[in-house]
């Protein structure tokens, strides 16, 4: 592999050059076209007409706005053809794909959702709007899944790029994510379609119909839709070429800090040492007095070492192959942890969308709107495996082996085994929304309007795990002995059962694969479930309009009030409530948060087609919030907008953002365990109780953003906009989960006294007896990069050719947890799932299509960078674990079968992924590749005929 450049450049200068190199690349890119072109002005509209955006509450064109807005029209969604909306949104180079299908396979809170995560901050940074307002989340954390949210009258996408807590409120860290509504469309619309992968799989399914007409001399508008959606998952991993290799990392045997060797070495066909489909010898622990346990596979003695079962329950030789560690090896026999993992989750979705909009007079309309969704899944769990302790006396055993092991005095042996055949869960998600929406928009003279809406939605969130592991039976149904009580016949039975004989044990045999009873996994299986149902009521106002002018024009303002109530009421089943399960469980709990906020907006023109500016306005906001949990917090804004003649614009922001800790952060009641702290005030290493849970102590993080751009609008090439925007976000107080060692450590050694709260001590010699191991404000985040939008067309004849560009560079992304600094920047590691995570230096999204009055055809190509697996690593790591990035080409055309007055019919088809580029080997999270980045699915083929009369 190679390594990743590096620049030699730092600081502003560096962002100067970048600038410079980004703008001049795309112009020239995009401009190249027009200087040949000698072709008269055009009549025709835009590809992408200008749409008023959410930049700000007062409104202007995206282009237009100080802070950074990327509108994804009509036209794109048309191009793309995704089944989902969110699948166009995450190919936005400043968004990274952390949560979707493909990428949440090991985390079932978010499985079968899509989550939009700006700038890669985590999904709970980005607010998602539907029509500007808020929307009901999707999970307690705060998250909104675009899955939840009917698609079917969406026109277009608002992507604001830069903080927006002073316009917004809380979760605008890193931007807002608008779907806009077509809330006046007319006639009947509708499209199906399907696609399937070039491995036969993921096969998906989309059928959509739109309705709009009106009544009373057009003054009553009624739009009505509903939409339906499948795809069927990826079954297992090993279904994809390169993941069957079981590709990923392993330790090198030959490292040492000294030698300079690498730390791990990228290769396919990694097998575990210690864990295989029968069983395997892994430990071994001794009868008192006859020698000490042994947990490492490596040192077993020679009489336990390479002992695994086949099928069939025998004692067979375990093939150990080369780089051998007590986990890993390349090659020789184990368990495939790769492969056998599940590639997709399978998503099915029902949608049902109405709005009626009453026209009362012309300064008055009124508006009622109701959505309702239904997204249901059935997956695998995680391809785990379990350490089991097996006594030496144990019926299941094979003979021989049973007699070595009383020879040797062995009490008990490890075997490490998969549950594949015998407890790998199945999860049945479904979950429910809907949302309620009234208002009206009122003119009331003098170009002042006044706009009000209440809201209600609703979430329930149902999670059944079936074959699940109850903890104690399992304990009792492995422990199995041959029945004392029958001489001479081997009769397998609970070594419980002898003193409680009427407790139901069945005994369990997991020695070899499938050689358990039916009786067996249903005494030791369950099924248990989890209930999230999540309330949001919010009422805002609005009110607009140009109190006076100044030299230069009118100064617009925007003032307002909202008020919000989330809640959440989780329930459980009783063995997961007691905690009974071998995974836990969720315990039952209810929060409720109420938000007051006040806010305001005031756009002032300074300048007005002088000979030094074609216009200058300056910008600024803030919004006064008041949590039921938190108290009082400020947020603001304030942007300049300066266009030096129609060519140039110049254009910064500076704010301070927030996001307010979530429902679960605050209220999760969720487990216990005994943890091993050591307590500098009496010098002693004990066990405390760790109670896993919310902390209502939490305070809401705050960012400090800044933006600062160039818009060209070049008059010698006409028809070409080009957006060149540097932003650097620092955000402080994020909020963590640590361990109680960590929690005691950082209290104690002054480095993050806002841990000490956590610490409950008693008894008479005033120990640590409690540790509330739940998140804190620890936390501080930084990122910053350069964006470049372009955006082109020019006609041929009575057609035409668009353009368009979208670069992201991101220079730096680190996290500070108070003791270690970790950069993430130009990396590809992924951390958490659902948190701060890896992001390669450039990502890069180019489409051109020509658009002809009976067909379109567009290509596109998108760019996801490489980097390092690990910046942490060393420079002789970089040199090996670096990986190169990927370049992935899309085509798309439409062909129009009859098209007269308001009606057409048209065929239209996509490859995604054309050349079926496999993703880059990082090993990152034990699944190959990084999932939050790259294409995992491979070439995707759809086909289908949409339909407006």
């Amino acid at each position: 592999m190679t390594a990743v450049a590096s620049h030699s450049f730092s600081g502003s200068a560096r962002r100067a050059k970048l600038l410079l190199l980004a703008g001049g690349s795309a112009l020239l890119c995009l401009a190249h076209p027009a200087l040949a072109q000698t072709a008269p002005q055009a009549a025709e509209a835009e590809p992408e007409a200008d749409i008023i955006v959410t930049g700000s509450l007062v409104q202007r064109n995206g282009f237009d706005t100080p802070t950074p807005v990327t509108v994804i029209g009509a036209e794109t969604l048309s191009r793309v053809a995704a089944p989902n909306i969110a699948d166009v949104i995450n190919q936005m180079p400043s968004v990274r794909p952390s949560l979707t299908p493909t990428s949440t396979v090991n985390l079932g809170s978010l499985a079968a959702g899509n989550y939009i995560d700006l700038r890669g901050l985590g999904y709970q940074r980005t607010q998602v709007q539907v029509d500007g307002r808020r929307y009901v989340p999707t999970t307690p954390a705060g998250g909104v899944s675009i899955s939840s949210i009917p698609q079917a009258m969406v026109n277009g996408i608002d992507i604001v790029t830069g903080g927006a807590s002073a316009a917004y409120g809380s979760d605008a860290v890193a931007g807002v994510v608008n779907l806009r509504i077509d809330s006046r469309f007319k006639g009947f619309k509708g499209s199906v379609q399907g696609g399937i992968s070039n491995y036969g799989d993921y096969e998906n399914f989309l059928a959509s119909a739109s309705y709009g007409t009106s009544f009373m001399d057009d003054r009553l508008h009624l739009v009505v839709a509903a939409e339906a959606s499948q795809n069927g998952g990826i079954r297992w991993l090993r279904d994809r070429p390169w993941s069957a290799k079981n590709p990923g990392t392993v330790s090198n045997p030959a490292y040492t800090v000294a030698n300079g060797e690498p730390r791990l070495i990228l290769t396919d066909n990694i097998r575990q040492t210690n864990v295989s489909y029968g069983g395997v010898i892994t430990g071994v622990s001794f009868t008192p007095g006859n020698g000490s346990a042994i947990t490492n596979i490596l040192a077993l003695p020679s009489y336990l070492k390479g002992i695994q079962f086949d099928t069939s329950g025998n004692a067979v030789p375990f093939a150990f192959g080369s780089l051998v560690t007590a986990s890993t090896q390349v090659g020789g026999d184990g368990a495939n942890g790769i492969a056998d993992s599940l590639g997709a989750v399978p998503v099915n979705r029902y949608t049902g969308f109405g709005r009626l909009t009453f026209d009362a007079s012309d300064a008055i309309t009124l508006f009622g709107e109701f959505s309702y969704n239904k997204v249901t899944s059935e997956y695998l769990g995680l391809a785990s495996a379990h350490q089991m302790s097996i006594r030496s006396d144990n019926v299941f055993l094979p003979a021989a082996l049973r007699q070595t092991l009383a020879a040797n005095n062995v009490a008990t042996i490890t075997v490490g085994r998969s549950v594949l055949d015998n407890a790998r869960t199945v999860s049945n998600l479904d979950i429910e929304t809907i949302n309620a929406l009234g208002g009206f928009n009122a003119k009331l003279g003098a170009g002042w309007t006044l706009d009000g809406s209440f809201s209600y939605g609703r979430t329930k969130n149902r999670a059944t795990t079936s074959n699940n592991r109850i903890t104690a039976r399992y304990n009792l149904a492995v422990d199995a002995i041959d029945d004392p009580r029958t001489p001479g016949v081997v009769d397998p039975i609970c070594r419980s059962t002898l003193t409680d004989p009427t407790n139901g044990c069945v005994p369990l045999n997991l020695i070899g694969e499938n050689r358990y009873s039916d009786a067996a996994l249903a005494y030791v299986n369950g099924t248990g479930f989890r209930l999230w149902d999540i309330k949001q009521k919010s009422a805002i106002m609005t009110l607009r309009g140009s109190p006076f002018d100044t030299w230069a024009g009118p100064v617009s303002i925007a003032a307002g009030g909202e008020y919000r109530e989330l809640s959440v009421k989780t329930t459980s089943d009783p063995i997961s409530t007691a905690q009974a399960f071998f995974g836990g469980g969720t315990i039952p709990y209810a929060g409720k948060v109420t938000v007051k906020e006040g806010f305001g907006e005031v756009m002032v023109p300074l300048a007005k087609d002088t000979s030094w500016a074609k216009d200058l306005s300056v910008d600024a906001a803030v919004r006064v919030t008041d949590y039921s949990t938190s108290g009082t917090v400020v947020t603001w804004k304030g942007g300049i907008s300066y266009a030096i003649n129609d060519s140039i614009r110049v254009r910064a922001t500076r704010s301070r953002d927030i996001r307010a800790p979530g429902l679960e952060e605050l209220f999760q009641a969720g487990s216990t365990s005994a943890l091993s702290v050591f307590d500098p005030i009496v010098n002693d290493t004990y066990l405390v109780t760790a109670a896993n849970q919310g902390n209502p102590n939490l305070t809401p993080e705050k960012a400090d953003t800044f933006t600062a751009g160039l818009v060209l609008t070049p008059t010698f090439i006409p028809r070409l906009k080009l957006s060149v925007d540097y932003y650097k976000i620092e955000l402080n107080n994020a909020i963590i989960a640590l361990t109680p060692a960590a929690i005691v450590d950082r209290c104690y050694s002054g480095t993050s006294p806002q841990a000490c709260p956590l610490i409950i001590r008693g008894g008479t010699d005033d120990r640590i007896t409690r540790v509330l191991n739940g998140p804190v404000n620890l936390t501080s985040v930084k990122t910053s990069g350069i964006d470049v939008e372009a955006q082109y067309w020019f006609p041929i004849g009575e057609d035409r050719i668009n353009l368009q560009a979208l670069v992201t560079y991101i220079d730096n992304t680190s996290i500070f947890d108070g003791i270690t600094l970790t950069q993430l920047g130009g990396s590809v590691e992924q951390p958490t799932v659902a948190a701060v995570g890896g992001n390669p230096h450039w990502k890069v999204n180019t489409h051109v299509s020509y658009v002809n009055p009976g067909f379109t055809l567009s290509v596109a190509a998108r760019y996801i960078g490489g980097g390092a697996i690990n910046r942490a690593y060393t420079t002789k790591d970089l040199d090996v674990l670096s990986v190169n990035g990927r370049v992935y080409f899309d085509l798309q055309g439409e062909v129009t079968l009859i098209e007269n007055d308001d009606n057409r019919v048209a065929l239209f088809g996509s490859i995604q992924n054309v050349f079926n580029k496999t993703p880059p080997i990082t090993g990152v999270g034990g699944y190959g590749t990084t999932r939050a980045l790259y294409d995992t699915l491979g070439r995707m083929f759809t086909a289908g005929v949409r339909f407006k009369f």
